[in-house]
């Protein structure tokens, strides 16, 4: 660098603006979550130096700073072990950005990146059974705009296991859907780090969605519109899902997302017989081991593997088991 830049702010302009959109080509939605995260970590910062904002240097954003600013997240803001460490990963990135560029600061980014992840414990995964999952999608009344939309995304998060952010992101240009019968119709959708993967739907899906964008012009935007004529959000959807379930009688009081829309279109796939391979491509993971916890959840597919696979009651000592002392029982295993 012709001249050293000293001061926070302007790292971390070039860090957001250049860097992630260009260098990395990262996602809108990670780039948010990294600007949050900077945009969290900087009034907490400058408080305890008692400087403004703009003033803050590179060195006012210590180690035992950034770890306060941590265990501010979670004790005041009370947010869970997973948010702490994906802010810690934006701000170990932010570091690692610096000491690339300026060697006097290697140092200083090292102790940064040195601050460790919590250990968290994985979520139970839920999900929904058939039955309270076909009630969900006929709640709507759709002899109301409002409730064919509410319908048609019901239907879709279920077929396809799509995030919220991704069924929101839907474009009518991203759906093929044959006249008449919709056979054969599918959709492209547009998953997390830029990654597509085209997925087969339902006839009823498929007309559902086509009642939806049929008087619509190609290349118009989103699929999904809200009552206020305008593309349903990420939130949008959520609470759309959270109202569709209170609905239902049997999962009143529980907090269904439409990520445990997604689960259960998983968990039903892999009780109908489909391979986790399948799974994990209609879902777009790009690991096997992520989608493995489906396998690990269905407690019903593991009787009936229990079931065929138990040994005959054969009755009586088993024959390893020796007499004596506990030295003899160690020498006969």
């Amino acid at each position: 660098m012709s001249e050293r830049i000293s001061t926070l702010g302007t790292w971390i302009k070039r860090f957001l603006l250049e860097y992630l959109p260009t260098e990395r080509n990262l996602a809108v939605n990670t780039l948010k979550s990294y600007r949050d995260s900077l945009t969290l970590l900087l009034p907490f910062v400058a408080e305890r130096c008692g400087k403004p904002v703009e003033r803050l240097m590179v060195e006012d954003l210590s180690a035992g700073r950034v770890t306060a600013f941590l265990g501010h997240l979670e004790q005041e803001r009370g947010c869970s072990v997973q948010t702490r460490n994906l802010r810690l990963t934006a701000i170990r990135s932010f570091a690692r950005y610096i000491a690339v560029r300026d060697a006097a600061l290697v140092e200083w980014a090292g102790s940064i990146r040195a601050i460790p992840l919590k250990k968290t414990v994985r979520p139970r995964i839920t999900w929904l059974s058939t039955e309270n999952m076909d009630a969900l999608i006929a709640g709507p009344d759709r002899h109301t705009v409002a409730g064919r939309v509410e319908h048609a995304l019901l239907l879709f998060l279920y077929n396809t296991g799509a995030r919220a952010s991704e069924a929101a992101g839907l474009l009518v240009e991203d759906l093929h859907l044959p006249e008449r019968t919709g056979e054969n119709a599918r959709i492209t959708i547009h998953g997390k780090g830029g990654k597509i993967r085209v997925t087969p739907i339902w006839t009823n899906t498929a007309k559902a969605i086509a009642a939806l964008s049929r008087d619509r012009p190609p290349n118009c935007g989103s699929v999904f519109w809200s009552r206020h004529r305008k593309p349903y959000t990420r939130h949008g959807i959520i609470e759309l899902v959270e109202r569709a379930a209170a609905r239902v009688a049997e999962l009143k009081g529980q907090k269904i997302t439409p990520h445990i829309l997604r689960h259960s279109c998983a968990c039903h796939l892999l009780r109908s017989g489909v391979d986790i391979n399948t799974i994990r491509a209609w879902l777009g993971h790009v690991s096997l081991a992520t989608t493995n916890i489906y396998a690990e959840v269905d407690l019903e597919t593991k009787e009936e593997a229990m079931k065929s696979t138990s040994p005959e009651d054969a009755g009586g000592e088993p024959q390893w088991k020796a007499q004596g002392g506990l030295l003899e029982q160690l020498k006969a295993i």
